[in-house]
């Protein structure tokens, strides 16, 4: 296994650890959910253009809550995307991963990286503003009614061939 898959692993058992005990504990006073606009930081987000002829991109990000309390992210959306939603590299895309940041805990003081090769959004079905140099806004929405607008700048495919998600 490669140093990068087992960073990856281990970030996604992390998040299952918190998630399972987040499910296991009563959940933070919703003031300390409210607090998740405070605490987590959005950065490093950028979007590649995978298939443009299908419309798809990728959409990769870190994710860090600065907070003493577990956050739990409700979902994710663009109105520059038909569909957005988790994918894999390496894995086999189901119901279950597409639904990965529509319920995805997010340990106090803890940092999660999506790169290329691991976990990140797929966005299928963008419309026109999503070209090379420009920017789009994806949310994130955090139970506790809390919402993040991150602006994602638009990378151009890899080469000139169509590249796989």
């Amino acid at each position: 296994m490669t140093r990068h898959a087992l960073l990856i692993g281990l970030l996604v058992l992390m998040s299952q650890a918190a998630l399972s005990a987040a499910r296991a504990a009563p959940l933070a006073p919703d003031d300390d959910q409210a607090a998740a606009g405070q605490d987590i930081v959005i950065r490093d987000a950028s979007i590649q253009i995978l298939r443009p002829k299908r419309r798809i991109a990728a959409g990769y990000f870190t994710i860090e809550n600065r907070g003493k309390s577990v956050h739990l992210l409700a979902g994710v959306s663009s109105t520059a995307c038909h569909n957005l939603f988790a994918h894999h590299t390496e894995q086999e895309s189901t119901s279950d991963t597409a639904t990965l940041f529509a319920h995805l805990a997010l340990p106090a003081e803890t940092t999660l990286v999506f790169p290329p090769g691991g976990y990140h959004l797929i966005c299928t079905g963008y419309d026109d503003s999503l070209h090379p140099g420009q920017q789009i806004t994806i949310t994130f929405h955090f139970m506790g009614g809390a919402t993040r607008n991150v602006p994602f700048t638009v990378q151009p495919p890899a080469n000139t061939e169509e590249t796989t998600p």
